[in-house]
């Protein structure tokens, strides 16, 4: 699985913590909060959204008044101290990290997350000093089921695309990540827009967690 790699890029949200169920829970309160039925195709199509782009979705199509910056930070306040104190990382990610840098792979993060929760949940978990970057969506002009983000990590991580094995949740994140030129794992999330089935065909390989990568490739 590990030939040729130099870098491995993980996403984060459904990937290496289990925090899909928070966002599906954040859109319903949010919605319901202006009498407003959670669409059912809402997940599915906000998939891969930046932060910011997701809140322009919600504004344009749910007509909500009040600004970006609002809707932003009315998520971020509702979320906070899930983020803070609740949500935990998969099995295996810590014993994957450690590996990882004791055999000098180099590590980075393509999220779509905003960057105030992802150092929260990545401290308390004690995650954040094993990545040599992090990358959000925000900082790059296209979401997730564009090369950008990925292309953008391993140009700060100084490696080739082909060099790179990412690990994704979502269909439309791995066809980004395999546009970008780069290897992909597929990470199946019970909360997630995709069956096993969908992710399986699109990836090399897939997972439930990372327990059964610690177990078949990283031991001696």
């Amino acid at each position: 699985m590990l030939s040729n790699v130099k870098a491995v890029i993980l996403d984060m949200d459904g990937t290496i913590i289990d925090s899909m169920w928070v966002w599906k829970q954040v859109d319903i309160d949010y919605l319901k909060k202006r009498s407003i039925p959670l669409p059912d195709d809402l997940q599915k199509t906000i998939e891969g959204l930046s932060f910011t782009e997701t809140a322009i979705y919600f504004k344009n199509r749910f007509y909500i008044q009040e600004s970006i910056d609002e809707i932003k930070n009315e998520w971020l306040d509702m979320v906070k101290e899930y983020y803070e104190s609740v949500i935990e990382a998969k099995k295996g990610v810590k014993e994957f990290l450690i590996f990882l840098k004791e055999h000098n792979y180099k590590v980075g993060m393509a999220t779509s997350n905003h960057i105030e929760l992802v150092n929260s949940v990545l401290k308390r978990n004690d995650l954040l000093q094993y990545f040599d970057t992090i990358v959000t969506t925000c900082e790059v002009p296209k979401d997730k089921s564009y090369p950008d983000v990925f292309l953008e990590t391993a140009k700060r991580l100084k490696v080739s695309p082909d060099e790179c094995l990412v690990f994704e949740d979502t269909i439309s994140a791995v066809k980004g990540a395999k546009s970008a030129g780069m290897r992909v794992v597929g990470v199946y999330d019970c909360y997630g827009t995709c069956t096993p089935e969908e992710l399986s065909n699109a990836t090399e390989l897939l997972i439930e967690d990372f327990e059964c990568i610690v177990n078949n490739y990283c031991k001696k």
